[in-house]
């Protein structure tokens, strides 16, 4: 659209800290994540039966899913 300007509020104080906050967090929660996908083969080895390749794929893909499932329950949980 051409021609077309529309003017841009300022962010206040409180709203910059509340997006440097939740950046922070965030970062904070994919790499988590991130360092347990990169350290599955690591744990593969450590934790779960060494007799089937397959099984313990299974069982670290499992254990990294089960993040998703179990974080929103601790959140509602203890808020």
């Amino acid at each position: 659209m051409l021609g077309y300007e529309k003017k841009q509020k300022n962010l206040n104080r409180e709203q910059k800290q509340a997006i440097g906050l939740l950046s922070i967090g965030t970062f904070l929660e994919y790499f988590d994540l991130m360092l347990y996908v990169h350290m599955a083969v690591l744990l593969n080895e450590l934790f779960f039966p060494q007799y089937d390749t397959h099984v313990n794929r299974l069982l670290a893909a499992f254990s990294f899913c089960s993040t998703f499932i179990f974080r929103p329950l601790g959140a509602l949980l203890f808020g």
